[in-house]
């Protein structure tokens, strides 16, 4: 058999059913967020929330409840299940845990905590200069004063790469000054100081111009050249030093007379040229140079060499044509005289028509050929 109800009867059960399952839902709490990290400086907003209607505190340990304090915390109700806890870090203070407390309607109370922990980007507490100048062989500290929660690790760069140390010239501190004892102008250029905070991956950089100054020094490849005259010749100077030194040319006691023809200088003053050189080029040179934290120079000495006066190419060619030329017509006029043969008996007697003159035999000869029977001699090709 079926129970009837009302549906004022309904409405009623409906309504202590639902009161039955509030009151039997557990207390549970949730702090957002729930990573406590703060920067020095900053502040974050937490909030406690609650699974049912609750009174909620905010503590520091299990007794003492967090008060608004200015520039530290603020507290704010959202509603009757949810409080915030606005945390300021407006000073470096160690990790330390706070946590939320909610108690129910029921009496049933409930508990969860996070760890505030004040952290620090990487910062540079001073403005370090980007332009720094140093007078060479000086000592030098270049200072990374940098500043981080947990304290940076500090790396200096040179080009790109990290400056690893070189004893008695380089050293890094455990503070970040990199030292460079006796400064030269090799050391000269850009360096950076980067910071690192590895467990966060943050870093930052600062770029630092190093600049050297030095009294120049000057040099030759060579210092006694030897160059033949009608020739040119140009001389290089090797200059070092900072600021770039001013460069003067002299051929011994005078400037050298710069005209453009016969002595001409590059665009940086560094090369001499001389054309057409001749006795009077000979001499020293001396390169100067000159900027404000000193002075120096070089000699070389030139020694213009006469070009011997020896037979052209031309000429010897001429001359072992002519002996070759004497040499064959002697052979062939050898030849013509006593065996009448050669060049010249081919002329006589095809150019210039003359017969071919007889062979005369030596008393010698004749009998040989008395003896080895007569036959018939063939000079250039004619009987005889």
């Amino acid at each position: 058999m079926m129970l009837k109800m009302s549906p004022q009867g309904c409405s009623v059960i409906l309504v202590l059913l639902l009161t039955k399952s509030v009151f039997c839902s557990k207390l549970g709490l949730e702090i957002i967020p729930a990573k406590g990290e703060i920067f020095l400086g900053e502040g974050k907003d937490f909030l406690c929330k609650s699974s049912v209607e609750a009174t909620i505190k905010w503590m520091i340990s299990d007794d003492e409840e967090i008060e608004d304090e200015e520039g530290r915390y603020k507290q704010k109700d959202i509603d009757e299940s949810v409080k915030s806890l606005y945390v300021t870090a407006s000073r470096f203070e160690p990790d330390r845990v706070i946590q939320c407390h909610a108690e129910s309607e029921s009496g049933e109370t409930s508990t969860a905590q996070i760890k505030l922990r004040i952290i620090q980007k990487p910062t540079f507490v001073k403005d370090v200069a980007t332009r720094k100048e140093f007078t060479a062989d000086s000592m030098v500290k270049l200072p990374c004063d940098v500043v981080g929660i947990p304290h940076p690790q500090v790396t200096w760069y040179r080009y790109g790469m990290a400056i690893t140390p070189l004893p008695g010239h380089l050293s890094a501190s455990a503070d970040g000054t990199l030292t460079i004892e006796k400064i030269q102008l090799s050391d000269a250029g850009m360096y950076y100081c980067m910071a690192y905070i590895r467990e966060r991956n943050e870093m930052a950089y600062k770029n630092v111009s190093v600049i050297v100054n030095a009294a120049p020094i000057v040099r030759f490849n060579y210092t006694n050249p030897n160059i033949t005259s009608k020739s040119n010749t140009s001389f290089t100077c090797f200059v070092t030093g900072h600021p770039e030194p001013q460069i003067t040319w002299k051929k011994g006691d005078e400037k050298v007379p710069l005209d453009g023809q016969k002595y001409v200088l590059s665009a940086n003053g560094l090369e001499l040229s001389i054309t057409e050189l001749d006795k009077s080029d000979a001499g020293e040179y001396t390169c100067h140079a000159v900027n404000s934290y000193g002075e120096h120079n070089t000699t070389l000495f030139l020694q213009v060499i006469d070009v011997p006066q020896g037979v052209g190419a031309g000429v010897v060619t001429g001359i072992i044509l002519l002996v070759l030329l004497v040499t064959l017509l002697a052979v062939d006029l050898t030849c013509y005289r006593t065996r009448r043969r050669g060049f010249l008996m081919y002329l006589a007697t095809h150019v210039l028509g003359q017969s071919a003159p007889r062979v005369k035999l030596e008393d010698t000869d004749l009998k040989k050929e008395t003896m080895a029977k007569s036959h018939v001699v063939n000079i250039s090709g004619i009987d005889a």
